[in-house]
């Protein structure tokens, strides 16, 4: 190959790695461009939800007392939810995993059925249900109704992790004697926590996001920040609303970080 035609290349290189890393960039910007927004809104010294921003004050920072309710109550719902769902997806990933059924597959598709679904269906027949049993406006409903319906993520998720784990060394614990539970807690859970946290993690940031399922099984009894938020653009269009997504995107960051932390690279 000549010189000049070495050259040329490298040049065509550059410019085209130039380009996809100018058009990451652009990529980046259109996805965060509504956190950016939303975020800039919070600091608003004016009435209404407006961009650019009517000045700057942290006046709306200090009406977040009448949503400490509603924040309680989507953090009472999320975190056992999002428990619940990760122990009922992971205990399902590890039986379909470690034993053969006769419809295994079939038990796999079923267990990711409830993200294939409508959320508005779901909560029909949740609220259905729970009127059926005279179980009403209770919060327990909401934990149930999102700990099912978000039971795919963590079993997806724990079932890559299981999949791509080398079963050789459960295989060495179990022939030193230790027991099979042992060899979970002690062997396979620390292989493939990055997947555990991660299923935690998307479900648990997902039930702070719901919005249908808890309008319909809240009853009018049960205030999320979803339901406020919506509640509350009904009347107007305060910048306190930019101020809770502002807060949710820090709640966000801090846990994807903390989660990051405790896996041990969960991106990575």
């Amino acid at each position: 190959m000549s010189l000049a035609k070495s050259k040329g290349l490298n040049v065509r290189d550059k410019l085209v790695g130039g380009l996809l890393r100018a058009f990451a960039w652009l990529v980046l910007l259109f996805v965060l461009s509504p956190l950016i927004v939303i975020s800039a809104m919070a600091f608003t010294s004016g009435e209404f939800l407006v961009f650019p921003p009517e000045g700057f004050s942290l006046r709306w920072f200090g009406e977040l007392t009448s949503w400490i309710g509603a924040i309680q109550n989507s953090v009472l719902v999320a975190v056992p939810a999002a428990l619940i769902a990760t122990t009922i997806g992971g205990t399902a990933a590890y039986s379909l995993d470690r034993y053969d059924y006769q419809f295994g597959k079939a038990l796999a598709a079923a267990a990711t059925l409830p993200i294939m679904l409508p959320p508005v269906i779901v909560g029909v027949m949740f609220m259905a249900f729970f009127i059926t049993i005279d179980s009403s406006g209770n919060i327990w409903n909401l934990i149930i109704a999102h700990s099912i319906f978000l039971t795919p993520f963590p079993f997806i998720l724990i079932s890559q992790g299981l999949a791509e784990l080398d079963q050789s060394f459960e295989e060495a614990a179990r022939n030193l004697g230790a027991s099979q539970l042992l060899t979970v807690r002690t062997i396979t859970f620390p292989l493939i926590r990055a997947n555990v946290v991660a299923g935690f993690l998307f479900a648990f940031i997902l039930s702070l996001n719901e919005y249908i399922i808890a309008w319909l099984l809240s009853g009018f009894a049960i205030q999320t920040v979803p339901i406020q938020i919506f509640t509350s653009l009904r009347y107007s269009y305060s910048p306190t609303i930019a101020v809770v997504s502002l807060l949710f995107i820090i709640v966000t960051f801090a846990a994807l970080t903390v989660a990051d932390y405790l896996a041990g690279g969960l991106w990575e």
